[in-house]
């Protein structure tokens, strides 16, 4: 999805944020990671069709709302060979969100796309990969749900939990993490 006429905002947004949420990783280490994420959060808002207004402080473990859940947006840069990636998880890192939402933005192009989920407890049961600098939970962007699957989820009552039925995708749905697949292997 385009987002050249929103450049501006996203830029100014995630200066703002940079401000109230800085760390020495986001200067140092990650030139982009803020206008990254944000990129990514609007994607995904425009994606479940929210409006489109970006927080500017820490999330608390959710970047949005929708259909009484709670979603964590995650964005990497958008290469040719983005397929062969890995939604990440820290593993000692807590899972506050029900949902993940795994989002690929181009700067460069100013574009992004909604490529995949998985709810809390499928990022809780990944395999976890020690070979990364902080060993993460990894699900490989092809074994992600797809991300119209989202739309298939019933509103939750009330802002209460779902139960374990509630959360699963509808009868007669076929998703990735039900088909037979090879599992993902690690590179070292």
């Amino acid at each position: 999805m385009d987002l050249s006429a929103n450049w501006r905002y996203l830029k100014n947004t995630a200066r703002r944020r940079l401000k109230n949420n800085w760390t020495p990783r986001q200067e140092t280490k990650f030139k982009n990671l803020e206008i990254l994420g944000v990129a990514g959060e609007l994607a995904a808002r425009r994606y479940l069709g929210l409006p489109e207004k970006i927080h500017l402080h820490f999330d608390g473990g959710a970047d949005l709302h929708w259909r009484g859940r709670t979603v964590d947006v995650k964005t990497t840069n958008l290469t040719k060979h983005f397929q062969h990636r890995f939604l990440q998880w820290p593993f000692d890192k807590p899972i506050i969100a029900d949902i993940i939402l795994m989002t690929v933005v181009d700067i460069e192009e100013k574009q992004a796309c909604v490529i995949g989920f998985a709810y809390k407890d499928e990022v809780l049961n990944a395999e976890i990969n020690h070979t990364r600098y902080r060993p993460c939970r990894e699900i490989a962007f092809v074994d992600l749900r797809p991300a119209w699957e989202l739309f298939t989820l019933s509103q939750r009552k009330n802002g209460s939990k779902a139960s374990k039925q509630s959360s699963q995708p509808a009868e007669g749905i076929t998703t990735n993490a039900s088909m037979d697949r090879k599992p993902a292997t690690h590179a070292s």
